[in-house]
């Protein structure tokens, strides 16, 4: 992540935790655009990765003192970057929801097309189910089903093989199958689902 390698980067964050303010925007500078990429391979979207930057280093520089001076401060953003990105993902559907809900009101629409009505609490059912999945579990359906990303994909930007996406998404779907018990609701999903597995 850091140009001069990963000695660097430990040193910078050293000298960052004493209070240098200088080596902390070094470390800024070494990490942005790595970090940066690696969201926006996601989101699609720079505002929202600029703003997730801006969070994941002001937090970083608040809780500096709260942090074990050994930490790998590049693994440390790594995987904050993969958090918040996760969370993104997840809160874009949310929006998505309350948007169709307020375009509704807008309109003064009294009926609700069956189709639309059907994805809206198809979503509203995924976003619950899905929350009960373990974190890893989690983090890969979702890069998959909200992130469009393959497995292969997947594998690269988690650092874990191809197989052991295949294995959480296997586990995912048996969750998502027993929370979503009508069969049209399932259907809808695993074709979502099974356009993204290449």
């Amino acid at each position: 992540m850091c140009s001069a390698g990963q000695h660097t980067c430990d040193n910078l964050w050293q000298q960052a935790r004493s209070g240098d303010t200088k080596a902390f925007e070094l470390l800024y500078r070494a990490t942005v655009i790595s970090l940066s990429n690696q969201a926006f391979r996601i989101l699609k979207d720079r505002e929202q990765v600029k703003d997730i930057i801006q969070d994941i280093f002001t937090s970083l520089y608040l809780r500096r003192d709260e942090l074990p001076g050994d930490v790998n401060i590049s693994g440390y953003l790594n995987n904050a970057v993969k958090y918040k990105v996760s969370n993104q993902l997840r809160n874009k559907l949310l929006k998505e929801n309350h948007h169709q809900v307020l375009i509704r009101q807008a309109h003064q629409q009294e009926v609700v097309q069956p189709v639309q009505l059907e994805q809206h609490e198809l979503k509203n059912r995924i976003a619950r189910s899905i929350n009960t999945l373990p974190q890893k579990c989690k983090e890969v359906f979702m890069l998959n089903y909200y992130g469009n990303m393959s497995y292969k994909t997947i594998a690269q930007e988690m650092g874990i093989s191809v197989k052991t996406v295949e294995k959480h998404m296997s586990k995912a779907l048996q969750v998502l199958r027993r929370e979503l018990k009508e069969e049209h609701y399932l259907g809808i999903l695993l074709v979502a689902v099974s356009i993204c597995t290449g």
